[in-house]
Order: structure tokens, then sequence, then C-alpha cells
């Protein structure tokens, strides 16, 4: 589990609690939230390290190749136990709790699902870039990240689907720039130019939404 997070950055949790404080949100409340969400991105990647190997290019090496299937299998299923702890610990607000948890567990489903057509185009070798790239992990987790701190503060259905929305492209942008190895992906910069968009024409004050434009450009261009 401490290999895993040795190549990580909180991205999920950081995003989620800029998400709830740009909704105007209490983001200290949602920081049990956060941390569930980064863990939950962890099980996610550490699954993706076992079963997309063969379509996603890994430049590092990984926990299975360091401990095998059985141990990389471990760590994944614990970070998804301390994920579901982590929702239930010092909940302020119950009901919404219950509603992201929800979400959660759902969305987890999906990426599951997703991640098994993947594999099975990946096989038959119809998986294109862009497929990988917004049907990944990276796109999923990101637009969780981003729809959960909404949801937690209370946002309105319009800003949380936005939300949701441009956490996708980014996700995406993101992938596909790292695909890109070292050279620039237009492709990845019209994702992202499309995630600020829908971000600056959400009901979110323009100081936030400035905000989400140098992020989600800053992190477009750190993949390449």
């Amino acid at each position: 589990m401490r290999h895993s997070f040795e190549y990580a950055d909180p991205l999920c949790a950081s995003l989620l609690l800029w998400a709830c404080d740009a909704c105007g949100g209490d983001s200290h409340a949602a920081l049990p939230i956060a941390a569930s969400v980064e863990c939950l991105h962890r099980f996610s990647v550490l699954h993706d390290e076992l079963q997309m190997k063969s379509t996603l290019l890994l430049e590092r090496e990984t926990t299975s190749s360091i401990w095998g299937l059985a141990q990389t299998l471990n760590a994944g299923d614990a970070f998804f136990a301390l994920a579901l702890g982590l929702l239930a610990k010092d909940v302020v607000q119950g009901e919404r709790v219950l509603d992201v948890g929800i979400v959660l567990a759902n969305a987890m489903l999906c990426g599951i699902e997703q991640r098994n057509r993947l594999i099975r185009a990946a096989r038959s070798r119809s998986a294109g870039r862009m497929r990988i790239a917004y049907g990944g992990t990276q796109a999923l987790m990101l637009s969780l990240s981003l729809r959960a701190g909404a949801m937690m503060a209370a946002a309105d259905t319009r800003t949380i689907e936005d939300l949701a929305r441009a956490g996708r492209l980014l996700g995406a942008a993101m992938e596909l720039q790292a695909q890109a190895r070292g050279a620039q992906s237009a492709l990845a910069k019209r994702y992202a130019e499309k995630a600020a968009a829908i971000v600056e024409a959400s009901p979110l004050e323009p100081g936030y939404a400035g905000e989400f434009k140098e992020i989600t450009y800053g992190l477009a261009a750190a993949r390449s």
C-alpha cells in the first residue's frame, strides 16, 4: 500500500475538497470523504495494474511485479475496506454522506464493468487511445471526486453534473498526455479546454472557474 502511494499525489482528494469549497460547502466536513475517494483510487489503480497491463504502458515497477498477484489483491482489498471505514468516520452531514456513499459504490461498479469492456476490446485490438482515456480509471475517479465534492456542498444538480463532466474530460486529457510520452498532445489539450469551458459556463463564481482553468491546464501539461 505504501508503494502504491509513492507514485501518487492526492489529486482526487484535492479536487474533491476544491469542489466542496467552490460550491460553498464545508471542506473540513468533507475530509473523510476525500480520504475515502483517494483510497478507492488506489484500489482502482492496483486492479488496473493487474488487469490492464497488456493495454496500459507502465514505465515503472508495479506492485504486482514486486510482490505478486496475491499481495497486490490484498493491498487493493485493504484500500477498499479502508475507504468504507472512512465514510463512517466523524460523520457530520449524515444524509449527504450516505448519498455520496451510494454514488461511490455505483461508480466503482461502473468502473469494473468499463474495465472489463476495455479488456475485451484490447484483446480484439479495437481499443483506441480515446476510448481507453475517456473510459479509464483516471477519468472515472476525477469525475467522481468533483461530483462528490459538489454533493457534499449540497450544490444544485446542474453544477454537480457540470463538474462531473469536467472531471471526466480532465482525466481523459491527463491520460492522453501520458500516452503521448513527452510529446505535446493536441487531443489532450482539446479535452482540457473543453473541461475548462464547461466549468466556466457553470453556475460557479468566475474566480473558482478561473482556478479550475489553471488547475486543468497545469495538470494536462504536467504529463508532457
